[in-house]
């Protein structure tokens, strides 16, 4: 593996966990939503621009981790409001994305992702094979 090919995968690894992290905020948006919690507006821009950013690659690692961390928060702070059971599942969630565990099969699985599996498209590399 040339320099560019192992450059690609670091890319490319990145991009999945980031694009895991927004779908498992995203989904934690659309549940709270759901819930009637009121999510600030900054907030619900931030997810579209984040997923934006995510799916065009036009980032820098530094710049999708504080975008995401902002909207993690943001998320939490409000969420905080409906207990720490409901809080450890998003944990957990956000802790399966960081590490690479989840990807768009995983997403399929999962009931809490259902609402943002279909725009996940994006943790599938097309540039691959």
């Amino acid at each position: 593996m040339d320099r560019t090919d192992e450059e690609r995968q670091v890319s490319y690894e990145f991009l999945k966990k980031y694009g895991a992290k927004w779908a498992v905020l995203a989904a934690m948006e659309v549940d709270l939503t759901r819930r009637g919690v009121s999510i600030p507006t900054e907030t619900l821009k931030n997810i579209e621009m984040s997923r934006v950013k995510i799916s065009s690659g036009c980032f820098s690692s530094c710049e999708a981790h504080c975008d995401l961390n902002k909207i993690e928060g943001s998320l939490v702070s409000v969420a905080s409001s409906l207990g720490d059971e409901y809080m450890e599942n998003w944990f957990d969630l956000l802790g399966e994305a960081m590490t690479g565990n989840i990807d768009a099969q995983r997403i399929s699985e999962i009931p809490l992702l259902k609402p943002v599996e279909s725009k996940c498209f994006f943790l599938g590399c097309k540039c691959s094979g």
